[in-house]
């Protein structure tokens, strides 16, 4: 049935066999009682393939084929399977070969792989050639677990059955050590057994690779299962410094009540009525910020839900901005910061949502004033030409240069690793989703590094 594949009933057959040259597989039946001819058979014929095959395979019987360099063992009798997948492996480029996308961005995730079998490794690094991973390999797991206590891995390859440690054994260690408790794991094994599969996926695996394997498969296992990491990773992320942006959000404003409270609750009955009133006015403002920022949050999930609706009626853009200044004006203080309004409209009122547009001019000072430095100026221009009323907000910017400015509306997207702040961008992601749901337009200028400029129009 197949013409490059010889099949033998004993190791000391080979010698008796003619025509050896023309085949690239040899499958040998053994009783594993002597395998010292394989030694020159190995060497003789290095082109060749060799297998053995036996009835019950042990975890014995498998090491002392590997010290003979033999990459398959087994299990007698066996079907065609493995070796249908043997020659789609090594003319993987023809039809039935499978290929694999391969992401930009898995260049450089980091994979360990530990086969006490040198040939194994060199397969399973072929295997990954031309993926863009780094790749660290050993062949002595005692090295390898010394590794994993000083570096992080994404993704370990572990054969099962290694002298003196088992790649179950160094899968406990990955998974008690403290850089690599998360990586992901696969096992390699000639063992089949339930047993032991069920084994591997207890320790956390996410896969059980038999050998011999298909190096398509093997491949698209390892790509694939990277993705998944990589999306839970910056999902993990996300969750994160989203809960962490909402926390520090809410801390200034919340000690900025508690101190005016004290402040008030000290010198109650000694304090003029101006005194009290302007207490809580700052109080009011503080509990409208952390409404808006709530809000904010709400708006978002209405937004990627497509619940959000909009009740428009005529307003007054001019007393919209006056409010949100007065609201804002805690934060404009605590940095020394001023604003300074230019109004040119002559339209007096057009139809919005006043709320949902109260909050953009909200969201875009709060983001002005967060990122100008102390003692600045906060430019606020309204304009209108034929068809749009013109809203312009301008703030310093300390020359931090803004690569893809569009980005910036793009939800968790903000400017805070570079400012070494916290945020996670939503004020301008709703800013734009209210101001489209308007029929309006919204845009960054960052021409001049000195200043950030955002503008949004709305129709008359």
């Amino acid at each position: 049935m197949y013409k490059n594949v010889l099949f033998l009933d004993r190791v000391e057959d080979f010698e008796k066999q003619k025509d050896i040259t023309s085949k690239e597989l040899c499958i040998i039946k053994t009783d594993f009682k002597n395998l010292s001819p394989l030694k020159k058979i190995t060497a003789t014929y290095p082109d060749m393939e060799i297998w053995l095959t036996g009835e019950n395979i042990t975890r014995e019987k498998v090491i002392l084929a590997n010290k003979y360099e033999i990459k398959n063992v087994l299990p007698y009798p066996f079907d065609n399977k493995p070796i249908d997948d043997f020659f789609k492996r090594k003319y993987k480029n023809s039809a039935i070969a499978v290929t694999e996308e391969i992401p930009s961005w898995i260049k450089g995730m980091k994979v360990m792989v530990v086969d006490d079998n040198k040939m194994n490794v060199e397969l399973l690094e072929e295997t990954l050639s031309g993926t863009g991973l780094d790749i660290t390999s050993f062949t002595n797991p005692f090295d390898a677990e010394h590794a994993v206590m000083r570096e992080k891995f994404d993704l370990f390859l572990l054969d099962v059955m290694m002298p003196d440690m088992s790649g179950f054994e160094l899968g406990e260690i990955i998974k008690n050590s403290t850089l690599n408790s998360k990586s992901l794991m696969m096992f390699i094994s000639a063992l089949s057994d339930s047993e032991n599969k069920i084994t591997g996926y207890n320790l956390g695996s996410v896969a059980y690779i038999e050998k011999p394997f298909d190096v398509d498969v093997v491949r698209s296992q390892i790509i694939n299962a990277l993705k998944t990491k990589q999306l839970n990773d910056a999902m993990n992320d996300t969750k994160e410094s989203f809960l962490t942006m909402v926390a520090h959000d809410l801390k200034s404003p919340v000690n900025s009540e508690i101190m005016a409270l004290e402040l008030l609750l000290k010198n109650f009955n000694l304090a003029k009525d101006e005194y009290k009133e302007s207490i809580i006015t700052d109080i009011l403002g503080a509990t409208k910020y952390m409404k808006n920022l709530l809000e904010n949050i709400l708006n978002k999930y209405k937004y990627d839900n497509n619940k959000y609706f909009l009740s428009k009626e005529l307003a007054s853009i001019k007393s919209l901005i006056e409010e949100s200044i007065e609201e804002t004006k805690y934060i404009m203080m605590m940095k020394n910061q001023r604003i300074h309004l230019t109004n040119r409209l002559k339209t007096k009122k057009i139809a919005v949502d006043f709320l949902e547009i109260k909050r953009v001019v909200h969201n875009l000072l709060t983001n002005a004033m967060e990122y100008a430095p102390k003692n600045s100026l906060i430019e606020i221009d309204l304009s209108e030409n034929k068809n749009y009323i013109v809203f312009s907000i301008k703030n310093e910017n300390r020359g931090i240069l803004i690569k893809n400015p569009d980005e910036l509306f793009d939800k968790f997207i903000s400017r805070a690793k570079e400012n070494k702040k916290i945020s996670s961008g939503l004020g301008l992601y709703i800013a734009k989703r209210i101001i489209l749901s308007h029929n309006g337009t919204i845009k960054v200028d960052v021409k001049d590094p000195k200043y950030v400029r955002f503008i949004f129009t709305l129709p008359k």
